[in-house]
């Protein structure tokens, strides 16, 4: 927990991180739940004979996990239909009110930086891994903190790669679930590095080059994790080093391929 709270100096810093807090405690339940429910090896690919108690856990871990799940689904559903609603890059000035929200604290809605970056990792372990993955909200809101607490650069992409560093410091990647055949891009290093460089170069792109006439988010972020997978050893290596204007350097460089 103190990486939460090491930024958090006034008493709406304090509620919001303990908003998020709890909502991180529910999705750490369900994501043991999820991987319990596969106990019986029925959920995988490659099922195998199994105990009594073996079936008899994931049999109540199904069930948990699917009233865990309708309730959350209705609760958004009725409260803030919103919620899990990601934030496309492609919109108009996206970047500008991601800077702008990095001050905001939010206790019922999430400031637009946490809302993208949660979803957008998300988004980008949904392509390269198999469920269950856990994305913690609270740590995405200390990075968020962590640079409210410095001025921002007026370069983006000095923004961006400052904002990198925070996201990966942060380590809101807790587990990224079993890799595909195609996940190259989390296979070696440090998964916060690859996830968080795609979802800031995502940002970056869309501001540069706009909307992609037939593509949508989801088949962007893919894209973008193309073109950053040559690089990825490089980022890796800037990030170590905490050498953000490398780290712009490398994200200009992809830039310019895009």
């Amino acid at each position: 927990m103190s990486i939460a709270f090491k930024t958090a100096e006034r008493l709406s810093d304090h509620a919001w991180c303990m908003a998020a807090g709890f909502r991180d405690s529910l999705r750490t339940a369900q994501f043991y739940v999820r991987d319990m429910r596969n106990a019986d090896g029925q959920g995988t690919a490659f099922p195998r004979q199994s105990t009594f108690l073996s079936r008899m856990v994931a049999g109540v871990a199904r069930v948990v996990d699917d009233v865990m799940t309708k309730g959350g689904n209705l609760s958004i559903r009725l409260l803030l239909p919103n919620w899990r609603k990601l934030p496309s890059p492609f919109t108009t000035g996206f970047m500008d009110e991601v800077q702008t929200a990095i001050s905001h604290n939010k206790l019922v809605e999430n400031p637009i930086f946490n809302a993208y970056f949660f979803r957008s990792c998300q988004n980008v372990l949904s392509r390269w891994a198999e469920p269950p993955y856990l994305v913690l909200e609270h740590r995405i809101d200390a990075a968020r903190r962590e640079l409210a607490l410095a001025k921002a650069p007026a370069d983006k992409l000095e923004f961006l790669s400052q904002t990198l560093l925070a996201l990966v410091e942060a380590a809101p990647i807790a587990r990224h679930g079993v890799l595909r055949n195609t996940g190259k891009l989390l296979g070696d290093g440090d998964p916060n590095v690859a996830v968080c460089a795609t979802t800031c170069l995502a940002l970056l792109l869309a501001e540069e080059g706009g909307a992609i006439k037939g593509i949508g988010d989801d088949e962007f972020f893919a894209i973008v994790g193309a073109l950053m997978l040559p690089r990825l050893n490089s980022m890796q290596q800037a990030v170590n080093d905490r050498d953000s204007k490398k780290l712009a350097g490398e994200l200009s460089a992809i830039r310019d391929q895009y």
